[in-house]
C-alpha cells in the first residue's frame, strides 16, 4: 500500500507539472488565473477574448471570476455609476439607470476610458494629435515641391463666375444663383465696339467701375446658370464686335441708372492732434523673441528644402 501511495503522489506531481508547463505555453486569455493584478479594461478584454475562442466550449471558472470581481474596487468610483454582476453564462457589464440627462446615448465608460460630456472619445483625440503630427513632421516636407505662382492675366481669362451656396443639398435659388462679371478693358474692344457693348448691355453695365454683371437663377443646377450666363455674354460680344451692322451711333449712351459714387469724407486738418496721439513702447523682449522665432524658422525650412 505504501508503494502505491508513492506512485500516486509521483503521478500527481508529473500531471501537475505537466499542467503548468502547458499553461505557461497558452495564451493568457486562456489562463484566467493569471488576469489577478492586472487593469481591468485588460481584464475585460481577456475576457472576450476568452469567450470568442472557446465559443460553444466556453464555461467561466472561479479564477475568471475572482479577477472580474476584482475590478470592482478600481472601478467603483467612476461616474457614472456602474454594477458589475457575476453570471454563470456570461459576465455582463451593466449601466445604471441614474446616469446624468447629459451622459445619456454616450459610448460606456470602461475602466480608464473617460467619457467626455462632449461626447469626445479617446479614439478622436488620437485622431487629432495625428493630425496635429503630420503638420509638425510631414507636411514641411512639401517644402522641396514648391513653385512660385504666377497669375493667370486678366486677358487670357477675363470671366469671373461668383457660385453661391448655404452648404446645403437643397435646390434653394439662392445655392443655384451664378453672377458673371466680366471688365470691359479685359475684352480687348476698340472705342466704337465698346460703345455698341455698352448700349446693348443697357443696365447690365456698370459705367462707375466699368464692369459688366450678369447674373441668373432660372435653371435648378448652378452649372445650367452658368452655362446660359457664358453662352448669352458670347452671343453679347459677338454682336458687339459686329461694326458692319447698325452701330448706334446715334444713340447716346444712358448713365442716369448709375448711382452717383460718393466721395470719402476727409478727417479735417484741425481735429488732428499728433501730440495727444499714445506714445510708442519698445518692446524688446517680445522684438528679440520674434526675431528668434523667425531665425529658428527659416533655418528649419532651409534644411528641409533641397
Amino acid at each position: 500500500m505504501l508503494t502505491r501511495h508513492v506512485i500516486l503522489k509521483s503521478g500527481l506531481r508529473q500531471v501537475t507539472a505537466l499542467r503548468q508547463q502547458s499553461s505557461a505555453a497558452q495564451p493568457l486569455y486562456l489562463n484566467p488565473h493569471k488576469w489577478q493584478g492586472l487593469p481591468a479594461d485588460r481584464v475585460f478584454e481577456l475576457h472576450e477574448m476568452r469567450k470568442t475562442a472557446l465559443g460553444e466550449k466556453y464555461s467561466p471558472n472561479d479564477a475568471e471570476r475572482k479577477a472580474i470581481l476584482a475590478t470592482y474596487a478600481e472601478l467603483r468610483a467612476s461616474s457614472p455609476a456602474l454594477l458589475y454582476s457575476y453570471e454563470m453564462d456570461n459576465f455582463s457589464e451593466r449601466v445604471m439607470n441614474n446616469t446624468p440627462v447629459a451622459l445619456r446615448g454616450l459610448p460606456k465608460k470602461y475602466s480608464n476610458v473617460p467619457v467626455l460630456d462632449k461626447g469626445a472619445t479617446p479614439h478622436e483625440k488620437r485622431k487629432i494629435e495625428q493630425i496635429h503630427r503630420i503638420s509638425a513632421y510631414e507636411m514641411p516636407l512639401l517644402a522641396k515641391f514648391r513653385q512660385q505662382y504666377t497669375p493667370t492675366a486678366s486677358r487670357e481669362s477675363p470671366l469671373r463666375l461668383k457660385f453661391n451656396t448655404d452648404f446645403s443639398d437643397e435646390l434653394t435659388p439662392l445655392n443655384r444663383h451664378v453672377t458673371l462679371s466680366v471688365a470691359i478693358r479685359d475684352l480687348g474692344l476698340n472705342k466704337k465696339q465698346a460703345r455698341k457693348f455698352k448700349l446693348l448691355a443697357a443696365d447690365k453695365f456698370d459705367h462707375n467701375n466699368n464692369v459688366f454683371r450678369l447674373s441668373t437663377d432660372r435653371y435648378p443646377e448652378s452649372a445650367q446658370n452658368a452655362r446660359w450666363l457664358v453662352e448669352t455674354f458670347n452671343r453679347l460680344l459677338t454682336e458687339a464686335k459686329d461694326t458692319t451692322k447698325n452701330t448706334f451711333d446715334e444713340v447716346p449712351v444712358d448713365t442716369s441708372l448709375m448711382k452717383a459714387r460718393k466721395s470719402a469724407a476727409a478727417f479735417p486738418e484741425l481735429w488732428k492732434r499728433p501730440q495727444d496721439a499714445p506714445i510708442k513702447r519698445h518692446r524688446i523682449v517680445r522684438e528679440c523673441v520674434d526675431a528668434v522665432k523667425q531665425r529658428m524658422d527659416a533655418e528649419y525650412l532651409k534644411s528641409l528644402s533641397p
